[in-house]
């Protein structure tokens, strides 16, 4: 098995675990493709918050570093200002965090659909790349490509 495959299944592994600790359930969505090891791919999200909230700050993670920061903002929880969700996505690309092939389309409609479910009365959210990657194209939506740092995600929140 290769690293970056190694990396994706535990840091996949680390992110879910987070998620049940902190009591917040995650959505996976399959990928088509199968890894080198012959198991599936996740695109994983959680949310947190009032699901009809109309401001939203979504950290998108796309490697280790990225999920990384994800875990620690889940561990080291901080409050939620009134209105707003916090919407985490590991792996957007499950694909090429495993080492394999990018599916930018398949990774697209994917956010696509967890914005529709996840953000539907959210204009103008914040989307934040964690070290770049897909971006998730929303109408009106303010996007950072930023270092994968859990303190940057708290920033965006508290000025919501």
């Amino acid at each position: 098995m290769s690293a970056d495959l190694k990396d994706y299944r535990a840091a996949r592994r680390t992110f879910i675990a987070a998620c049940e600790a902190a009591g917040v359930d995650t959505i996976a969505r399959v990928h088509p493709a199968k890894a080198a090891d012959g198991k599936p791919l996740f695109m994983d999200s959680a949310a947190l918050g009032p699901r009809l909230a109309t401001k939203a700050v979504v950290a998108i993670a796309h490697d280790l570093p990225g999920s990384q920061a994800l875990t620690q903002l889940l561990q080291e929880p901080i409050p939620l200002p009134p209105g707003a969700r916090l919407v985490l996505v590991h792996a957007p690309d499950p694909a090429a965090f495993a080492g394999m092939a990018s599916d930018a389309p398949w990774a697209l409609a994917s956010l696509s659909a967890m914005a529709t479910e996840d953000l539907s009365k959210v204009t103008g959210p914040v989307v934040l790349n964690l070290n770049g990657g897909i971006a998730l194209a929303l109408p009106g939506a303010m996007m950072a490509d930023v270092p994968a740092r859990a303190d940057r995600i708290r920033t965006e929140l508290a000025a919501l």
